[in-house]
């Protein structure tokens, strides 16, 4: 959960009679300020990008959109309440109303049951009426715009960013809207109206009973193909409520439903749910969400300090004088809270976390979190140095990590481990956690199903020495078979064998170092298997595509050494590391219908440098090598955007990086891999490569995973907590006497090797004296 944050050098101190005293958070548009009016009231001020209030033609259409919101009154929209278009920059205020938008409430506490959906169904369509009946059409619908409050939700930032379609911004290629909630009209260029509000109401609705939006995720162009060629995926949506949303997400706009008539369908559907149309209190929220609202709700909103911010103080933008500085003193400490690492339905998702910025910028406020819209969700923070992280997981003497000044009185975080149940059975590989089941090999040769509750065995199918399995999807468990050379596809639910590719000419001998006896990769997308052989000590190494239900070979492409483990499928396009003649070693690019390259990117030469690491984000591909560098690439094209040489070419960074919310996570360890080798977590920004963090570790980590407001991984037999913004600890616990164990985090569980041959699982916690 985001915190209001300090101001800093160079933030404004007043926009016309609001005094500003805390950050909220930034957008597209501008920066978000939590400020208060002459006489007290509470608001939120948005201060306009410079970029943009230097251009006439924004500063024309902001003035004409302004006046047109303020005309908007409905009870389910945030109300605009003052603005400024002819400021130097220009601002607005805005009502400001505590709570959770709804992206962050499905993040942190998942999907919700139908019922409640159907009240917020309703509730948006009645403020989509309101906003069309003056004339304004929102055309940013989104979660992270919906504020989430006890009485109802509200729809914020309605209408404003129409202003920046007409400036040299979108001349550049930056698309007005959010990509899954963009209608296809609007991204095939036609002109967006009311409808493409309807198209945005059933992608959220989508969004907020399955936790995902209905064209998927990956790349923003692979996002707005899928929207305009391609139909939904509402299988997760419960029947009446897909019939809705199926009619919304209609490509063509005469065919979606008006705003009344979705006003008056919901109203009727929503009668019958016993907490729907209830805004008289937090009924009509799921629990979990209603509780952190109240906890928000009940927490108190800063003073401003007497004699710090002066009536009349500095333009809106210039820096403030030192006389300016409110004390740390001024702000009452807030109350601090225990919360359960990934407690709630979001099990195995990571938890978005607060978006690091560049030194002297407070770290810890999201890219697309609500903020950015006209009504801002807040909980206390303490100005001398207690902030709250994301889901209510604390960080102490941050005043000390960001260097700015005193920090509140030293406090002690501690992270806790419960043993929930073991199973006798000694792990092959990382358990892997799928749909309350975990599945794993053993080095016996069984792949084991258990029930995650309680470590009860579902099935076991046997005959796969050292198996583990590699990818779970679409029903099946695909893995290895080391003896026989082959994948096996394994139903997931039964345990029965769907059917099995044997390696041409595969080995019964030792693999070379970096294979899994003959197999180096394994990926599924789309109804298709992708597999990086690699027989040993004879046959041509080779890349195949079967077809998942039949195992079909729709086609192989043979390449040369050098494989690496690193393999993934996204948007049509598989990413691999593979090698090339005179001993190079490469990024390839091949497109997923025919395996034919579409670029690759040099990572190293005699034998070095094989692609460690791998993961496709935002049209970005980041990887990392064994010689230390990690890149960001452009997918679409191979054009590397940045690198980052590690402090050791014996390095290699580990599979596969976490990016999330504009931050890149991810370790290093010994090229050599011994236990005693030390090695690091990063956090750099996506978009530049800056390293915001480093964390030295004792010996080998593993992959971070990002759950519960926290980063996880293991650490010379001890699982690690750091602070994602700024890479403090917040506590550890020994697991096993193995240095290195397999271990898995998802949510508040953690699944390991004990060292002991046998898998335990237990749960973790995070709590502050």
């Amino acid at each position: 959960m985001a915190a209001f944050a300090p101001l800093e050098a160079g933030d404004p101190r007043q926009a016309g009679p609001y005094g500003i005293v805390g950050r909220l958070g930034s957008g597209g548009m501008g920066r978000v300020y939590l400020a208060r009016s002459p006489g007290g009231r509470t608001v939120a001020v948005k201060v306009i990008r410079e970029e943009l209030a230097d251009d006439p033609t924004f500063r024309r259409r902001f003035a004409r959109e302004v006046q047109a919101a303020r005309q908007v009154t409905g009870f389910f929209t945030a109300a605009v309440l003052d603005a400024a278009p002819e400021a130097d920059p220009p601002w607005l205020a805005t009502a400001y109303l505590p709570g959770l938008s709804l992206s962050e409430a499905v993040a942190a506490h998942g999907a919700w049951p139908e019922q409640p959906v159907w009240a917020l169904g309703t509730a948006l369509a009645e403020a989509l009426e309101a906003i069309h009946s003056a004339e304004v059409v929102h055309r940013d619908l989104k979660p992270s715009n919906v504020l989430l409050a006890a009485d109802g939700p509200r729809v914020i930032d309605f209408g404003i960013s129409v202003a920046a379609d007409d400036t040299k911004l979108t001349l550049t290629g930056a698309a007005v809207g959010t990509p899954g909630y963009m209608p296809p009209e609007q991204l095939v260029g036609k002109e967006g109206g009311p409808a493409g509000d309807v198209f945005a109401l059933g992608a959220v609705l989508a969004y907020a009973v399955t936790g995902t939006g209905p064209f998927g995720g990956g790349s923003a162009h692979g996002v707005n193909f899928r929207v305009v060629h391609e139909e939904p995926d509402l299988s997760r949506v419960p029947a009446r409520l897909a019939d809705v949303v199926a009619r919304c997400l209609a490509k063509d706009p005469q065919q979606r439903p008006s705003v009344p008539a979705l006003v008056e369908e919901l109203g009727q559907l929503s009668a019958a749910c016993p907490t729907a149309g209830v805004f008289s209190g937090s009924g009509w929220l799921p629990a979990p969400v209603a509780t952190e609202i109240t906890r928000i709700q009940a927490t108190p909103l800063p003073a401003m300090a007497i004699g710090t911010v002066p009536l009349k103080a500095p333009p809106v933008g210039a820096p403030p004088a030192a006389a300016e500085q409110s004390p740390a003193s001024a702000v009452p400490r807030t109350a601090v809270a225990t919360t359960a690492v990934g407690d709630g339905p979001t099990a195995g998702l990571p938890v978005p976390p607060p978006q690091p910025v560049s030194a002297g910028r407070l770290l810890g406020l999201s890219r697309g979190h609500a903020l950015i819209g006209l009504a801002v969700a807040a909980v206390l923070a303490v100005l001398a140095g207690t902030l709250l992280l994301p889901d209510g997981l604390l960080s102490g003497d941050r005043g000390n990590a960001q260097g700015k000044g005193p920090t509140a009185a030293a406090t002690k975080t501690e992270l806790a481990f419960e043993e929930l149940w073991s199973y006798e059975a000694d792990p092959a590989g990382p358990p892997v956690i799928v749909d309350g089941k975990v599945y794993f090999g053993d080095q016996g040769g069984t792949l084991h199903a258990l029930d995650t509750s309680g470590g009860t065995q579902v099935w076991k199918y046997d005959g796969l020495k050292g198996a583990r399995p590699v990818a779970i999807a679409d029903g099946a468990v695909y893995a290895f078979s080391g003896d026989a050379g082959a994948l096996h596809s394994v139903d997931a639910d039964t345990g029965g064998r769907r059917w099995s590719f044997k390696i041409d000419d595969a080995s019964t001998g030792a693999a070379p170092e970096g294979t899994e006896y003959g197999i180096s990769a394994v990926a599924v997308a789309k109804g298709t298997v992708y597999l990086l052989t690699n027989p040993w000590p004879k046959g041509q190494p080779a890349l195949y595509a079967l077809d998942a239900g039949t195992r079909e070979e729709l086609w192989n492409r043979p390449v040369d050494l050098g494989l690496s483990t690193a393999l993934t499928v996204a948007d049509g396009v598989i990413y691999c590391g593979l090698g090339g003649k005179d001993y190079e070693n490469y990024l390839y690019a091949l497109d997923a219908d025919t395996g034919d390259q579409l670029w690759r990117i040099k990572t190293g030469g005699s034998n070095r440098g094989k692609v460690t690491s791998l993961s496709v984000a935002e049209s970005t591909v980041y990887f990392g090598s064994e010689e230390g560098t990690f890149y960001a690439a452009d997918a679409s094209n191979g054009e590397v955007r940045w690198k980052y040489q590690s402090e050791s070419k014996d390095a290699e960074w580990t599979d596969p990086p976490l990016v999330a919310d504009g931050v890149v996570y991810t370790s290093v360890k010994g090229r050599f891999d011994t236990d005693d080798s030390p090695g690091r977590v990063y956090a750099f920004a996506a978009d530049s490569g800056k390293r915001l963090w480093d964390h030295v570790t004792t010996g080998p980590a593993s992959p971070p995973v990002l759950t519960g407001g926290a980063l996880h991984f293991s650490d010379a037999g001890t699982l690690q907590a750091l602070d994602p913004r700024t890479g403090k600890s917040l506590g550890d616990v020994p697991l096993t006497t193995s240095t290195a164990p397999l271990l898995t985090v998802s949510g508040d569980r953690v699944y390991f090797d004990g060292g002991d041959e046998r898998l335990h699982a237990g749960r973790i916690s995070l709590t502050r004296d």
